[in-house]
């Protein structure tokens, strides 16, 4: 007996000999000790391992609202105790946008964090365009998110040869009117109205599981195509592994940079990140919608951060539509994965999409980051049959962001590959 358990000893040392989680106490300045424990997601009698450990420290730090996070681990006979300190604090910023060029726009916004000290934020917004205009408005608290919007967008559908049809958009910073004229076949007037409201939940620090229900309405001149109501329902799960939020509206006055010092420094390691949803969206009658409409969407990306911080992406996207009339067809410009600027994109019944990009920053120091991003996309659209219409563009983001300032700005260059045609223009935003 003596002899098996020196065996098991020796050949499974991880399992007999790592530590457990004994207790857990915390330090806070406005939110209650229960409520910052409850946000960690090491519990007492969990596996204490550096991954692990590190995995719930980083899930403390994106609730962006905290000046400060400290971990202290002491060993005890019963296993580890963890101590952490943090100085909450809470903020409200207002902030407005403006976008001059071809489509001018305007925007107004409200963010808050820790307002209620439970770690949430809240956001809300408001902007237009010539094209029309866009609200929207979240809650996010704990493994809980609430999300609204509403659009209203007027706009003139373009069909062109090669199957190409306009982007609309309340926000598009491209404009196709006069680029292809020698191509353009027919346009018609056209309106929709969007609302959705979309819940997510998280149960597990990598799973997440959604469900949207949307009105949507359009109405083309004359009531050709497909006018009518379109209302649907989407549902969908996620998995997201050292996948990074972008947003920090409380890095304005210092808030939520709790991690800027280990952002700063070169990882000991490659850190790869992993991403996969799946989605299927269905309307009919019992949505009210005047359509039918059977959708599936799979997606997901690998993200390789080396050491030294710089950024390799791979994408991959695959949808398909079963049944869905004009307006709910697979586009093109759903595919591709917001790198590139475009005026116009390919409808059909499915299609697949890769992309892959590389962020090297030139610069990193404590006033903020300077990159730029060269990217290749690349998208299929069928309407039947084997024949596939080709999206794609290659093109590079360079970009500056301020640790104080949350929204990444940069400049963005696009190639349109299948058109030959090329942007320029302004990104606010954006992956990082």
């Amino acid at each position: 007996m003596k002899k098996l358990l020196c065996f098991l000893f020796v050949c499974f040392p991880v399992y007999v000999c790592a530590a457990q989680v004994h207790q857990i106490t915390a330090q806070t300045t406005r939110m209650s000790e229960d409520t910052l424990k409850k946000r960690f997601r090491l519990k007492p009698g969990d596996l204490f391992t550096p991954q692990a450990y590190q995995k719930a420290q980083e899930e403390l730090h994106k609730l962006r609202v905290f000046k400060t996070l400290e971990f202290l681990e002491k060993e005890h006979e019963h296993g580890v105790n963890i101590h952490i300190k943090a100085d909450d604090r809470t903020y409200v910023f207002p902030m407005a946008f403006a976008l001059s060029g071809k489509k001018r726009a305007a925007g107004l916004s409200l963010a808050s964090g820790n307002l209620f000290k439970q770690g949430e934020s809240v956001f809300v917004f408001a902007g237009g365009s010539r094209d029309g205009f866009s609200t929207h408005g979240g809650v996010a608290l704990g493994d809980h998110l609430f999300y609204t919007a509403y659009t209203h967008l007027n706009y003139e559908q373009s069909f062109y040869k090669n199957g190409w049809a306009t982007v609309p958009g309340v926000f598009s910073s491209t404009d196709d009117k006069g680029k292809h004229d020698s191509a353009l076949l027919s346009k018609v007037r056209a309106r929709r109205d969007s609302w959705s409201f979309t819940y997510r939940r998280k149960f597990s620090s990598v799973w997440s599981e959604f469900i949207t229900a949307q009105y949507d309405y359009y109405q083309y001149k004359n009531g050709v195509l497909d006018s009518g109501n379109h209302s649907q329902v989407t549902l969908g799960f996620q998995y997201a592994d050292d996948i990074r939020p972008d947003l920090n509206m409380g890095a304005l006055s210092g808030i939520g940079l709790s991690d800027k010092a280990q952002a700063l420094r070169n990882l000991p390691h490659v850190r790869m990140g992993k991403l996969a949803q799946v989605s299927y969206t269905t309307g009919g009658h019992w949505t009210g919608s005047d359509y039918n409409i059977n959708k599936l969407a799979l997606g997901g990306g690998l993200l390789w951060e080396l050491k030294t911080r710089h950024i390799l992406a791979l994408f991959a996207k695959a949808q398909r539509a079963m049944d869905a009339p004009f307006s709910d067809q697979i586009v093109s410009s759903d595919l591709l994965f917001d790198m590139g600027l475009y005026d116009r994109e390919q409808r059909g019944k499915g299609g697949v999409s890769g992309g892959v990009s590389f962020t090297y920053f030139i610069l990193r120091n404590q006033t903020g980051l300077l990159s730029v991003m060269p990217f290749y996309e690349l998208a299929y659209v069928t309407s039947g049959g084997n024949h596939y219409q080709p999206h794609s563009g290659v093109g590079a983001t360079v970009t500056y962001r301020l640790w104080r300032f949350p929204l990444p700005i940069g400049v963005n260059f696009t190639h349109n590959i299948d058109d030959g045609t090329h942007h320029i223009g302004v990104k606010v935003g954006g992956r990082f």
